[in-house]
């Protein structure tokens, strides 16, 4: 272990911002190296005089920034350069826990994947697929995105889709299409977390922007007036939105919450991106903004939420003057998506898999979210029996970096607000909890319990970072 004490300046702002910037600058400065062990939060607490609470939130925040990896009961490491450190990635070598952290959404109630490559063989003309195909995909694999659209509320074009490797590669090639280097995006305070590294990959700058506040005092729409300062003061470009389940909020926009953005993006000339894998579990289907604002809008749509992440497939939907620069920016990332996959994706939407899938889902996930309201209460649960996570709010007492490592001590994963804000804001007292990663029922509400309790036993004890019992 590695005695490491950081210098704070008395002036240098917020403690625990300060000890991950100290952190930062001794990896930099070869003071610390890679695999080096950190002090236990305890004894940096100690040897600082601080809280052990502005303790755990530093660490948090050096994890957040990929400065170091956390091991459950072993303790904080220096990471490697090249290892990514974010929770939401999966590891092969993980410690067997009960994970309410990753939204994988119920991936125990996919389709066969055997009995879909057995369809696949017996496919007329399959050894086409072995070879190159265009970059926005073969005509039958679009038109396979324009049946996903119209869960999406978007009459889609299929010679304006394009099949990319999953949503995330939509992002990042719609991003390219639609904006230069430099240019500054508006996304909601709290948002999706890798739409944070993708913007700053590609140059790009993220601008947090509030939400409304809905009548039941939760989260609601992007706060249009509050974008249209940001736009004023800031010179943003154009808006990364998700309509139909906000990541984390749960949120659905209503239709009049959409037309007033669109009304923003109009007068500003903001391009939109609307990014929404959840859509295809909502009952209700509203209009798209790529209905509401066609001429300004690209639209991202997955199924990788609803049947198929191993697939990597996606479908976006550009304005027809950027037919050609999403081609061509899928062509300089990857050439082509799998037509391989997207075969497979193509029949099972085809054949009435996907419509199954997501009753069986839709059946599930209700019991879960019943299970969570009824065990978590009195604490106020954003979400519904049609959401695939909620958004918990938490006493004003306890940290949401301290509830998280203190669950992850007992075997339990979940996600502090923190991984959905930019870097060097405060956490907010909000955790996001994922209802379908989880296979068992019973194991479910075994964590659910454990939040309950921790929650309980921190906020008698704010100085816990390990429950008691």
């Amino acid at each position: 272990m590695t005695m490491w004490i950081p210098t704070i300046a008395a002036d240098a702002g917020p403690i625990y911002l300060a000890i991950a910037d100290a952190l930062e600058a001794d990896i930099g400065s070869g003071t610390l190296a890679q695999g080096d062990r950190l002090p236990p939060q305890r004894e940096l607490a100690y040897q600082l005089g601080v809280t052990l609470g502005t303790v755990t939130r530093a660490y948090g925040e050096a994890e957040r920034r990929r400065l170091v990896r956390g091991e459950t009961g072993r303790g904080t490491y220096v990471a490697s350069r090249t290892r990514m450190v974010s929770p939401l990635i999966p590891q092969e070598d993980a410690p067997e826990g009960c994970d309410l952290a990753r939204n994988f959404a119920y991936p125990h109630l996919n389709p066969s994947l055997g009995e879909g490559l057995t369809r696949m063989a017996g496919t007329a003309g399959i050894d086409r697929l072995n070879g190159f195909v265009p970059s926005e995909g073969l005509r039958a694999h679009r038109e396979t995105g324009v049946l996903v659209f119209k869960d999406y509320g978007l009459d889609a074009d299929p010679a304006r889709v394009a099949v990319t490797c999953g949503a995330q590669h939509g992002i990042q090639v719609t991003c390219q299409a639609l904006f230069c280097s430099g240019d500054a995006i508006a996304v909601d305070r709290f948002t999706y977390p890798s739409i944070f590294t993708s913007l700053a990959g590609l140059g790009l700058k993220a601008v947090p922007v509030p939400a409304l506040t809905r009548e039941d005092g939760g989260f609601g729409a992007m706060d249009p007036e509050a974008l249209a300062r940001a736009a004023g003061s800031h010179g943003i470009r154009g808006v990364f939105l998700m309509p139909n389940m906000q990541n984390p909020t749960t949120h659905t926009m209503s239709v009049g919450e959409r037309l007033d953005l669109v009304e923003v993006a109009r007068r500003f000339d903001l391009r939109i991106v609307e990014d929404d894998p959840y859509t295809p579990f909502l009952p209700e289907t509203l209009p798209a903004f790529g209905a509401l604002a066609p001429e300004r809008t690209a639209s991202i749509a997955s199924i990788s939420k609803v049947c198929s992440p191993g697939s990597r497939i996606g479908f976006v939907h550009v304005p027809a003057p950027l037919e050609d620069s999403i081609r061509d920016k899928i062509g300089e990332s990857t050439w082509m998506a799998s037509p391989i996959t997207a075969e497979l994706i193509a029949g099972w939407v085809r054949e009435g898999h996907l419509f199954r899938t997501l009753r069986l889902k839709r059946k599930a996930n209700r019991q879960r979210f019943l299970s969570a309201c009824e065990l978590l209460a009195p604490h106020g649960l954003q979400g519904d029996v049609n959401k695939v996570f909620g958004w918990l709010r938490l006493p004003g007492t306890v940290d949401p970096d301290a509830l998280q490592t203190a669950l992850g001590h007992q075997g339990v994963s979940v996600l502090s607000s923190r991984y959905f804000q930019a870097m060097n804001q405060a956490p907010a007292p909000y955790l996001r909890l994922t209802f379908g990663s989880e296979p068992s029922d019973e194991r479910f509400r075994w964590a659910l319990q454990r939040i309950r309790a921790t929650i309980g036993q921190l906020a008698e004890f704010p100085q816990l970072t390990r429950p008691v019992g």
